[in-house]
């Protein structure tokens, strides 16, 4: 079993935590996504599970044994991890496959157990023919499935990925997006995966981690991070969204600019500052506020910017007091460049967030 288990984990540089207070489980087989912006402490987080520093408090545990505490630390290579750097790391004098088997070498297997090995992962991540050629002689994208063999091929517990794809162009990081979770599907080895690529995180995770200045802002699935973001900075950071500030009036509705908006569910206390998020695609644009529609929820507005990107139109709005919001709507939908226009917010789509205290 390799359920990894980061508990209370914290790492200080000249007093200032990186990583603050963490809790994060990763279940047996499970591909686990870590999200967020420069900074946000992803890959000083993984770097400590890899054993390449020490926490300053908390710990690790791999399968119930601890291999990272405050006062000591399990070396690396005593981890049965691997992991995978933004570089491929790939020995240029050496052919695909004594990369991809040079592990197996280090391990003193079997010559013919490590030829064996070596040529079933180069077949599973299609280099089998290109086993005698060298890192130089290989795309990108093809250098990229030779780091995952050689790292795949030692079977370790767990498998760290260091923003794998930020180094392969906008069409080789799609397809490989999608290699990775082939892989991870086949092998199940229990994954962490750190990247800043929202797309990458929906595309290949079991669960997401979302982190924010060292702490983590919310865990879920894909589907639940993006539906259900649970703090502003989710709710902006994982898709973009639209929040909206005010009085709540009771758990589910908030006072905004006098209008009540009805949030999808019961979070707010009632005469306490609120907020709520809705995503751009979500809000529903009208030149003018439709008759017969007494019961619509939404705010009068006035359209900033107009701009045309094929399939949608993007719009940026203001409402009272000067606050930004944006729409995507149809290119179809006949919206003025410069003028005023009405925003419905479906009650079913506003989420309530979380409102940080002050202090």
């Amino acid at each position: 079993m390799a359920e990894v288990a980061l508990v209370r984990l914290s790492k200080l540089y000249a007093g200032r935590p990186v990583v603050d207070a963490v809790d994060i489980s990763v279940r047996d087989g499970e591909l686990l996504c870590v999200i967020g912006p420069s900074g946000c402490g992803k890959s000083t987080t993984l770097r400590l599970v890899a054993g390449f520093i020490t926490p300053s408090a908390g710990e690790i545990l791999v399968g119930g044994r601890k291999l990272s505490w405050p006062d000591g630390c399990l070396p690396p290579e005593r981890r049965n991890m691997s992991m995978i750097f933004q570089s491929y790391a790939l020995w240029p004098h050496m052919t695909i496959a004594e990369n991809v088997g040079y592990g197996l070498t280090l391990r003193r297997l079997p010559r013919a157990e490590i030829a064996a090995r070596t040529r079933t992962m180069l077949d599973v991540v299609k280099l089998g023919s290109l086993a005698d050629r060298y890192p130089s002689e290989l795309s990108g994208g093809q250098q990229q499935r030779a780091a995952l063999a050689r790292a795949l091929v030692i079977e370790p517990e767990t498998l760290l990925l260091d923003e794998p794809l930020s180094n392969l162009d906008a069409s080789l990081r799609e397809e490989m997006r999608f290699e990775l979770r082939r892989l991870h599907d086949e092998y199940r080895y229990t994954t962490i995966y750190v990247t800043h690529d929202q797309s990458e995180a929906m595309t290949a995770a079991d669960r997401i981690v979302v982190m924010n200045e060292g702490r983590v802002e919310q865990i879920g699935r894909p589907q639940e991070i993006y539906e259900k973001p649970r703090t502003e900075f989710v709710a902006r950071f994982f898709g973009g969204a639209n929040i909206l500030s005010g009085t709540a009036v009771d758990p589910s509705a908030l006072s905004v600019d006098g209008v009540t908006i009805n949030a999808a569910e019961k979070l707010f206390e009632a005469g306490r500052p609120g907020a709520l998020s809705i995503r751009f695609h979500d809000v529903r644009v009208h030149a003018a506020r439709p008759s017969g529609a007494s019961g619509m929820q939404g705010l009068p507005m006035r359209v900033a910017r107009r701009t045309f990107l094929g399939p949608t139109v993007d719009l940026a709005l203001e409402h009272a007091g000067g606050t930004a919001f944006r729409a995507s709507t149809s290119p179809d939908l006949a919206i003025p460049a410069d003028g005023e226009v009405f925003v419905e917010l479906p009650a079913e789509k506003c989420r309530p967030l979380q409102v940080r205290a002050e202090g």
